[in-house]
C-alpha cells in the first residue's frame, strides 16, 4: 500500500516537472511608463538566445519555458527580468533608464555601455543622419556634435566635405578625422555609403577614446556603424524620394540689368576721368558719355536712335533706349532640377543568425547645367551563430558613382560661377543681329557669341575672347566615374568562459577613371584643336585584427581587458595620359587625338603594424579606471616606431548613498584623461624620408630637377591631450556634458622655409609646437513627455582657442607670414596679419597706416631711432600688422529639435557659428576697377566727385596700385552665421489601418535641407574653410533640396 502511495507521489511530481519544464507561447506587450508601445524592445530567455524584437506596436510572441524568465530591454530603458510563472500572456512597463545608462556606444574595437565610457565620446542622433538628403554623410554632421566643423568647399553633388575636430593640431601634417565603418578604418569617401544603410554614427574626440587608433586618430575618429537584422521575421522598407534642387542661398547683390550697368559703368569712368584730370566734373562727365561703349567692347545691349548716346551727361540711360537683347549668362547656367532616390531593405533572422539586404539609387542633378551626380548602392551584412562558442559574420558593400561636374578653378572663362558674376551682364550667350534678332548657323541651331565678332563684325569684347561657356559646357567633357568595394569579415571565439577572441578582416578595393576634355570648337581647347586627359586609378586597402578579450565580473568588481595586434597595406596605382589635335570633336578618346603631351603612371605603397593593450576596471559601475597603449610602426619614416598611450577615470558620484534624497539627480559623473597620440600623415608623399626627382628629356640628354624634398630623420608629430567632464540628467528631462580639453602637439610636421643660399627652399622637419584648449557642451532638453506628445529640444556649443607654442629657432624672430596670416610664437595660427585701412582723404583717395617716409621711399625716424607712425595713399609704403582679430569663431554649434504628436513627427536641425573674421575675396574682386566686369551694387557707394562723399574710396581705373581692393583689414567681415540645415515633417498611418491593409506601415513626408543661410553678406558663406577666406568667383555654392517621399513597410 506503501508501495503503491509513493509511486503515485512520485508520477505527480514528474507529471508537473513536465508540465512546467513544456514550452508555453508567451504573447504581450511592452510599453513605457508613458503608456506608449516600444517598438524594437529585445525580448529573450534568460539564459538562452531565444528572443525577439517587439513589432511596432511594441507586441511580441516567443516560445518560452513555463519556469523561465523573460528579459526586456530596449535602449533608454532599464532592463526588466519577469518570470514565465506559466502565463501566456505578461505585459512589461520599462521605466526611463537616468541617461540612457545602457545605451550601447561604438567604441574603439567594440562597445561600452555609456555609462562606462571615461573619454569623450558622442552619438550622432539617427534622424540627423537619416532626414539629410546629402550626397554626403559628412555634411550631415554639420551641429550636430559639439566641437566638430564641417567644411563644403564644393556645392558639386557627389563631393565630400571636410570634418575638424577640436581646431588645427597641425600646421602642415593632416587634420582630418578618421573614418572608421564597422570597426575597420576606411579610406574612401563618406558620399559613397549609403546614408540609410547607417545605423549609428560614433564621434571620439579624446586620446582615451583615439589611442588603440594610434596613428591614424589624432585628428579624432569617426566611427560609422551599418545596420543590421533582428532575430525577427523578415521586414521589408521601400523609400521613394521625390525633389528639385536648386542654389541654395543668394549670391551676392551683383548688378545683373544691362541698363543699370551701363550707368554704373558710366559712374566709373567719370569719377576715374575726374580723379586724373584735375577734378573738372564737367569734362569728366563729357569724356564719360564718349568712351562708354569703347571701355566694353562697343557691346550694346540697346538700341538707341543715330547720333543720340547710350548714356548721357546726367549719367542715365538714355529713354529712347530699347533692348536690344537681355540674354543672361546666370539664367542660362544655373536652373532648378529633379531629384530622385529609391531604398529598398529587408531585414529579419532568427534566434541563431540574422540580415540585412539592402539596394539604393539616387539621381542627383544639380541647379548648374551639365553637373549631377548618381550613386548606386547594395549592401549585405549577414551574422550567425555557428557554435554557442563561434560566431562569424560578414558585411559587404558595393557601390557605384558617376559625377559630371564643372570647371571650379579660379578666373577661368570655362568657369560658370566666374562668367555669371564676374562678366558684365551686356554680353549676350547668343548672338544677334543690329535689330536684336538671334542669330543661326547653317544647320539652324542658334549661334554662341564668343566675342569674336558674332553679334557684330566690327566689334570684339575686351575680355576671354574665343570664349562661351554654355556652349563650351555641352561639348566638354569633365567626368569622374568609381567602383567601391568593401569587405568585412569576423569571427568570434568565445573559451574559458571569460574569455573571447576576434578577428577582423577587411578588404577595400576601388577604381575610379576620370575624363577632363576640352572641346576644339570653343573655349579652353581650341588653341589646341581640342585636349583630352584621362586618369585611371585603383588603391586597395587590407586591414587585419586580432583581438584576445578578457571580460570578468566578481560581486562588485567589472574587469575587462584586451590585447591586440593590427595590420594595414595601402597599395596604389595611377595612369594618367594627355593628347591634343584632336580630329573628331565628339571623341575625346585618346587615340583620337594626334599629339600626345605627356603620358604618366605611378605606384604607391603605405603599412601601419601596431600592437596595443587595454584595461578597464569599475567598482559597482560607480568608481572606474581605464589605461591603454599603442605601439606603431609606419613605413613613412625610416624611424619607424611610436609609442602611445592613455589613461582615464570616472566617478558617478549618483551612485552615492549619500545622493539618494537629491532624486532630482538621475545621474551625475565626473571623468578625466589623459593622453598621447601619433599624427604621420600630411602632404607628405608615401617616402618623405628620401629627395624625389623629375625626370625629363630635351630633346638630346636627360635632365633631372628636384620633385620633392626629403629628410631620413623625420619622424612621428606627437599630440598629448588632457580631457575633463561632467555627465549628467536632471529632473528626468534634462541630460547632457560639459567638458574641458588641452591638447598641445609637440615635433611638428613642418615644411620650414631655407634661405636661397640652402639651395633647397624648404624642408620637412619635426619643429615646434602648438595647443588647443576649448570647452564643449551638449544639452538635451524633453520638453514634453506624455502619453500622445514627446518634445525635445537639444544645443550644442563649443569654444576652441589655438596657440602656436615655438617655432624653429631661425623663425622665432620674424616669424613665417603665411598670406594674411604670420606664424608666431603666442599667436593664433590664424590671427589676421594685414596692412590697416586707414580710410579716405578728402579727395576720396585709400589711405593705408605705414611709416612716414622721405622722397627717396627711405623711412624717416624720430631722435630715438624709431620709425614714425603715418597715414599714406601710397600702398607700398603700408606696413602689415596684428590687427587684432583672428579667423576662429568665439563659439559653434548647432541647435535641433524634434516633435512627435498622434503620428506627426517634426525635426529641424540648426548649426551656428558665432565670432570669427573672414577675407571675402569674392566680394573685393566685385569691387574691381575695371570697367568691363561684373560688380556688386555697392560699387555705387565708392566716393562721389558730385558730393564729396561715399562709403568707399574713389573708382579710379588709372591706379591700379594704390586701389581700395589691395589686400587689407577693411576687407575683413563677421564670419558668424546661422543655417536652417534641415526640416523634415511626417506623418505616419495609424497602425489599425495598416492591419487592415495587411502592411507594416506607412509615413509619407517632406524634407528640405539648406533651406536658409543667413551671415554677414548676402552671397557670402563662412564654411568654405577654416581660415576664414572664400575661393572668389569660383565658388560652387551648396544645393537646397527640397523633396517628399513615402515610406513602406511590410
Amino acid at each position: 500500500m506503501v508501495r503503491k502511495i509513493v509511486l503515485s507521489i512520485v508520477a505527480v511530481l514528474a507529471v508537473s516537472f513536465a508540465a512546467l519544464a513544456q514550452n508555453k507561447q508567451v504573447s504581450g506587450t511592452v510599453t513605457n511608463s508613458d503608456g506608449l508601445a516600444v517598438a524594437g524592445a529585445t525580448v529573450i530567455v534568460e539564459g538562452t538566445t531565444n528572443g525577439v524584437i517587439t513589432d511596432t506596436n511594441g507586441a511580441f510572441n516567443l516560445s518560452a519555458p513555463a519556469n523561465g524568465t523573460l528579459v526586456v530591454s530596449f535602449l533608454g530603458y532599464e532592463e526588466e527580468s519577469i518570470p514565465v510563472a506559466g502565463k501566456t500572456s505578461i505585459n512589461v512597463v520599462l521605466k526611463t533608464a537616468s541617461e540612457k545608462l545602457d545605451e550601447v556606444t561604438v567604441v574603439a574595437f567594440g562597445t561600452k555601455r555609456k555609462q562606462d565610457i571615461v573619454g569623450s565620446v558622442a552619438t550622432v542622433k539617427e534622424g540627423l543622419i537619416s532626414n539629410s538628403q546629402a550626397t554626403s554623410v559628412s555634411a550631415a554632421l554639420e551641429g550636430a556634435v559639439a566641437g566638430l566643423q564641417v567644411f563644403t568647399s564644393s556645392g558639386q553633388p557627389g563631393s565630400d566635405s571636410s570634418i575638424l575636430l577640436r581646431g588645427v593640431g597641425s600646421l602642415d601634417g593632416s587634420n582630418s578625422a578618421l573614418i572608421v565603418v564597422d570597426g575597420v578604418p576606411f579610406n574612401g569617401s563618406l558620399s559613397d555609403l549609403n546614408p540609410a544603410d547607417i545605423q549609428s554614427i560614433t564621434v571620439s574626440k579624446d586620446a582615451v577614446s583615439n589611442s588603440l587608433y594610434g596613428s591614424r586618430a589624432a585628428g579624432g575618429v569617426v566611427m560609422v556603424t551599418t545596420k543590421r537584422g533582428s532575430n525577427d521575421r523578415i521586414q521589408i522598407n521601400f523609400t521613394g524620394n521625390w525633389g528639385v534642387t536648386s542654389r541654395a542661398y543668394k549670391d551676392y547683390d551683383m548688378v545683373t540689368d544691362p541698363g543699370e550697368f551701363y550707368e554704373l559703368t558710366w559712374y566709373g569712368i567719370r569719377n576715374s576721368e575726374w580723379a586724373k584730370n584735375e577734378h573738372d566734373l564737367a569734362a569728366a562727365n563729357a569724356y564719360a558719355t564718349d568712351a562708354l561703349l569703347g571701355e566694353v567692347g562697343n557691346y550694346n545691349a540697346f538700341i538707341i536712335p543715330e547720333g543720340e548716346p547710350l548714356v548721357g551727361l546726367d549719367g542715365k540711360l538714355n529713354p529712347n533706349a530699347r533692348a536690344r537683347y537681355n540674354d543672361s549668362f546666370a539664367d542660362a547656367l544655373f536652373d532648378t532640377s529633379f531629384r530622385q532616390e529609391y531604398q529598398v531593405s529587408a531585414a529579419g533572422g532568427s534566434d541563431k543568425s540574422d540580415y540585412y539586404v539592402s539596394l539604393s539609387y539616387l539621381d542627383n542633378d544639380s541647379y548648374v547645367i551639365g553637373s549631377d551626380f548618381t550613386r548606386l548602392t547594395t549592401r549585405v551584412n549577414l551574422n550567425t551563430q555557428l557554435r554557442k562558442w563561434l560566431r562569424v559574420g560578414a558585411n559587404l558593400s558595393y557601390s557605384k558613382t558617376d559625377q559630371n561636374g564643372v570647371q571650379e578653378s579660379t578666373s577661368a572663362a570655362s568657369n560658370p560661377f566666374d562668367v555669371a558674376r564676374g562678366w558684365a551682364p551686356i554680353y549676350p550667350v547668343h548672338a544677334y543681329d543690329a535689330e536684336g534678332n538671334l542669330k543661326y548657323n547653317v544647320d539652324g541651331t542658334p549661334m554662341y557669341d564668343a566675342g569674336t565678332g558674332q553679334t557684330d563684325g566690327t566689334i570684339s569684347r575686351p575680355t576671354a575672347t574665343n570664349q562661351n561657356v554654355v556652349c563650351s559646357m555641352l561639348e566638354d567633357v569633365r567626368n569622374a566615374e568609381s567602383h567601391n568595394l568593401a569587405t568585412r569579415l569576423f569571427a568570434e571565439i568565445k573559451f574559458l568562459k571569460d574569455f573571447t577572441f576576434t578577428a577582423n578582416y577587411a578588404y577595400d578595393y576601388s577604381h575610379s577613371f576620370q575624363t577632363v576634355y576640352y572641346t576644339p570648337t570653343i573655349g579652353d581647347g581650341q588653341s589646341f584643336q581640342g585636349r583630352s586627359t584621362k586618369y585611371s586609378g585603383s588603391g586597395t586597402t587590407t586591414n587585419f585584427n586580432q583581438i584576445l578579450a578578457y571580460n570578468k565580473i566578481v560581486g562588485e568588481h567589472n574587469i575587462s581587458a584586451k590585447i591586440g595586434h593590427e595590420y594595414y597595406v595601402y597599395k596604389g596605382r595611377g595612369f594618367e595620359g594627355q593628347k591634343t589635335r584632336f580630329f573628331d570633336p565628339m571623341n575625346h578618346e585618346l587615340i583620337n587625338g594626334g599629339q600626345m603631351e605627356y603620358i604618366t603612371s605611378s605606384t604607391s605603397h603605405h603599412n601601419i603594424e601596431g600592437y596595443f593593450a587595454m584595461a578597464d576596471y569599475n567598482y559597482g559601475s560607480k568608481y572606474y579606471l581605464s589605461a591603454a597603449y599603442r605601439r606603431d610602426g609606419t613605413s613613412r619614416f625610416l624611424q619607424r616606431w611610436g609609442n602611445f598611450w592613455s589613461v582615464g577615470a570616472g566617478w558617478r558620484i549618483s551612485k552615492e548613498k549619500w545622493m539618494e534624497n537629491a532624486t532630482w539627480v538621475n545621474d551625475l559623473k565626473i571623468r578625466a584623461s589623459y593622453g598621447t597620440q601619433g599624427n604621420e600623415n600630411g602632404n607628405l608623399g608615401y617616402t618623405p624620408y628620401q629627395d624625389l626627382w623629375s625626370v625629363t628629356w630635351d630633346g638630346s640628354q636627360l635632365a633631372y630637377s628636384p620633385a620633392f624634398y626629403g629628410n631620413p630623420d623625420l619622424t612621428w608629430e606627437k599630440q598629448a591631450t588632457v580631457d575633463a567632464g561632467i555627465d549628467f540628467r536632471l529632473w528626468n528631462r534634462v541630460s547632457g556634458s560639459i567638458e574641458y580639453y588641452y591638447r598641445k602637439t609637440d615635433d611638428m610636421l613642418f615644411q620650414v622655409p631655407k634661405s636661397i643660399a640652402s639651395g633647397r627652399p624648404y624642408n620637412w622637419e619635426n619643429l615646434g609646437a602648438m595647443s588647443n584648449q576649448g570647452v564643449e557642451f551638449e544639452v538635451t532638453v524633453d520638453l514634453v513627455k506624455t502619453r500622445k506628445v514627446n518634445w525635445s529640444v537639444t544645443l550644442v556649443g563649443a569654444h576652441n582657442t589655438n596657440k602656436l607654442l615655438t617655432l624653429p629657432e631661425e623663425n622665432r624672430a620674424d616669424g613665417i607670414v603665411a598670406g594674411q596670416f604670420k606664424r608666431m610664437e603666442g599667436k593664433s595660427i590664424y590671427e589676421y596679419y594685414t596692412y590697416r585701412y586707414a580710410g579716405m582723404n578728402e579727395q576720396g583717395q585709400p589711405q593705408w597706416h605705414g611709416f612716414q617716409r622721405d622722397d627717396e621711399g627711405e623711412y624717416v625716424l624720430d631722435e630715438a631711432g624709431n620709425k614714425i607712425p603715418a597715414i599714406s595713399t601710397n600702398y607700398s609704403y603700408a606696413e602689415k600688422e596684428y590687427i587684432g582679430k583672428v579667423a576662429t569663431p568665439d563659439l559653434t554649434g548647432g541647435l535641433s529639435t524634434t516633435f512627435k504628436w498622434n503620428g506627426i513627427d517634426v525635426n529641424i536641425a540648426t548649426a551656428f557659428q558665432i565670432g570669427g573674421w573672414a577675407y571675402d575675396s569674392s566680394y573685393v574682386g566685385e569691387l574691381s576697377q575695371s570697367f568691363y566686369v561684373g560688380h556688386h551694387r555697392d560699387m555705387w557707394k565708392t566716393f562721389n566727385p558730385e558730393t564729396m562723399e561715399g562709403k568707399y574710396p574713389i573708382w579710379n581705373a588709372n591706379d591700379s596700385v594704390n586701389t581700395y581692393t589691395k589686400a587689407s583689414d577693411a576687407h575683413l567681415i563677421s564670419a558668424s552665421y546661422f543655417s536652417l540645415r534641415n526640416v523634415t515633417i511626417g506623418y505616419s498611418f495609424p497602425k489599425k489601418w495598416m492591419q487592415k491593409l495587411g502592411i507594416g506601415g506607412i509615413r509619407v513626408y517632406v524634407t528640405g535641407d539648406n533651406l536658409a543661410l543667413w551671415s554677414k553678406r548676402q552671397g557670402f558663406d563662412p564654411r568654405v574653410s577654416v581660415s576664414g577666406g572664400n575661393s572668389g568667383f569660383s565658388g560652387y555654392a551648396p544645393l537646397r533640396v527640397i523633396s517628399g517621399g513615402i515610406n513602406l513597410t511590410f
